[in-house]
């Protein structure tokens, strides 16, 4: 069959029918309507480039599909009509479009600085906060955010524009009019009226936009954001340790308790300085007769020992007694420091070691143990006070890519494993409030811990309980003597896991140790102790998330009521189940993976 000149008008109407289609079509559509568009017209192009360079044979199937579907006259008409009114809409639009943007250039600069501060601001958080763990970071969480960040910039930066253009414009107008009335001999003007009338119409023509009083309640609104950044909660404290540092005593200015503070650096450069001087507000705060400090710093390669000597003489300066070990090597450091006995049985000998002094001196109330973590004074403060003193542990929440850190240690009251997302915990609503959640174990960044179970028997202070206490099979100290009670028990340490026991960190066991050995079953994680082990993730999980405007957000947008049944629990174990045992739920270990509270 030959090709003809009504098959190939077949052919051209019938692509350019399905064509207009597809064209009317993606008017429909919101987003992706462009790339619809796109899609359709590239498809009919390379629809027509195949078939007019391919073989003979494949234009005669062409030719019989089109004349088998002519489209008729009155479909091409119909189609002509279709793309001329489509094109004249997107002619018409385009055109107003632009013209009402050239002509009003008070609402076009201010809508395109505000993307382009929205838009810088949305890069700085995604470049700072990175995109390792996209369920810590829900996108329309950090879009609101970075709005909220940028309206208040954007309301100071127009508010100075329009002081400029109101003060700094008329200068050099001032100035040409002046000069050119100096070298030119200006006529009288004959018609009074006609001048007044130019007048008025070039000071309205030079009139400043009237948008500015909105900009500048944009600007207010933003020192009203600022300036309530924190939670009244977050910093009930923080008047009491300004003054203990501004006049310090002896005393200090807390409850008289003694605390022992511990804490242990490897590489931590970049946070001591931070860590030093928050800690040295809290020594103010406390009393230097209150107070010990015991540090072991080891296999340090960068300016950590320098850091730590310096904080050791400002200690002698302040009087505080302390212990400060720098490049310590007495205990051996695996070769590897992947997750396994060999790391978990150092860090636990290295903890035990900055706790001997602790073990001699005794007559202290509490152990106030930190990780190598940023945390305000003020926040430590709000620790040792979780549920006004009456505890046996509590700690703070720490932070990482991931949102809550060490979900390796925390669970929640009932030794389930927790999400790492607000509110953390399944069905408790302690969380929301800011309110101390009791827990079956933490640490968790920074800790506070009855100093009791860590003393010799000879050095207690008669607060352990004096009944005994059934271990369960599975801990290494089963079986004791029958006769042992809490009181009676050798001082509490951290320890590795027993091979019968879940494997976990030395950080977990002494919790569990706490209660399973001294009954001390009072362990609390405090929300309003926020700490974390980099400065951005600190920023982030300490003012943006707690920020009231974006707590609002979180609860009632994202619609978090309290009950976390819609989060997903946190597991170190990749596809292996968690399984139970005396100690709660026990991450298999290997990767993190994401699952439902009721998985098995």
């Amino acid at each position: 069959m030959g090709i003809t000149l009504r098959n190939l008008i077949c052919i051209a109407g019938s692509m350019t029918y399905r064509a207009a289609w597809s064209i009317e079509f993606t008017r429909s559509l919101g987003r992706g309507r462009h790339f619809v568009l796109l899609i359709s017209v590239s498809f009919h192009t390379a629809l027509v480039d195949r078939y007019t360079r391919s073989d003979v044979k494949s234009l005669q199937e062409l030719a019989v599909l089109g004349e088998s579907h002519p489209p008729g006259p009155r479909s091409l008409f119909f189609t002509t009509t279709m793309l001329w009114t489509i094109f004249q809409r997107r002619s018409r639009f385009f055109g107003s479009t632009r013209r009402f943007l050239l002509h009003r250039l008070q609402i076009t600069l201010p809508l395109l600085s505000f993307t382009f501060i929205l838009t810088a601001c949305c890069l700085v958080l995604l470049i700072s906060l990175g995109v390792g763990f996209p369920y810590a970071f829900p996108i329309w969480r950090t879009l609101f955010t970075a709005t909220i960040i940028s309206i208040p910039i954007w309301g100071v930066c127009m508010s100075a524009l329009h002081l400029v253009w109101t003060f700094g414009a008329p200068i050099p107008h001032f100035l040409w009019t002046w000069q050119r009335h100096r070298q030119h001999y200006v006529p009288l003007a004959f018609d009074a009226n006609d001048f007044m009338a130019d007048a008025e119409k070039k000071h309205r023509h030079r009139r400043p936009p009237t948008l500015w009083p909105g900009f500048l309640l944009v600007a207010l609104c933003g020192v009203y954001l600022l300036s309530t950044y924190e939670l009244p909660i977050d910093h009930r404290f923080k008047a009491a340790v300004e003054l203990a540092n501004r006049v310090p005593r002896r005393e200090g200015y807390g409850t008289g308790e003694k605390i022992f503070i511990a804490a242990m650096f490897y590489n931590n450069a970049y946070v001591l300085p931070y860590w030093i001087t928050e800690v040295s507000k809290l020594i103010n705060y406390l009393g230097p007769d209150n107070v010990f400090v015991s540090i072991v710093e080891s296999y340090s390669s960068d300016n950590s020992p320098a850091l730590l000597r310096a904080f050791e003489t400002k200690l002698e300066a302040m009087g505080v007694p302390c212990r400060i070990l720098t490049q310590d090597t007495s205990i051996h450091r695996p070769p590897s420091m992947v997750t396994g006995p060999p790391r978990i049985q150092f860090l636990a000998d290295t903890r035990n070691l900055v706790l001997e002094p602790l073990a001699t001196r005794g007559g202290y109330d509490r152990v106030l143990f930190s990780n190598d973590v940023f945390v305000e004074a003020e926040s430590i403060v709000e620790l040792l006070d979780t549920n006004g003193g009456e505890y046996d542990m509590a700690c703070g929440l720490d932070f990482q890519q991931w949102g809550l850190y060490d979900i390796w240690v925390i669970r929640d009251h009932a030794g389930r494993i927790v999400s790492g997302q607000w509110p953390y915990f399944f069905e408790d609503r302690d969380a929301m409030a800011d309110e101390p959640v009791a827990v079956f174990t933490c640490w968790n960044g920074i800790v506070s811990i009855s100093a009791e179970p860590f003393l010799p028997v000879a050095l207690r202070k008669g607060r352990l309980s004096t009944f005994p206490r059934p271990l369960p099979l599975t801990h290494p100290a089963y079986p004791q003597a029958v006769n042992q009670t809490p009181a009676t028990t050798p001082p509490l340490r951290f320890r590795p896991s027993a091979p019968e026991e879940c494997f976990s960190s030395e950080s977990f066991n002494l919790p569990y140790d706490l209660r399973r050995l001294f009954a001390q079953e009072r362990i609390y994680a405090n929300p309003r102790v926020i700490t974390a082990y980099k400065w951005r993730f600190y920023l982030w999980f300490k003012y943006a998330l707690r920020h009231w405007a974006v707590r609002w957000f979180i609860e009632r947008v994202e619609q978090r009521d309290g009950n976390g049944a819609d989060l997903p629990q946190f597991i170190l174990g990749g596809t292996a189940p968690k399984t139970v045992w005396d100690g709660g739920e026990c991450h298999p270990g290997g990767t993190l993976r994401l699952s439902a509270w009721n998985e098995n």
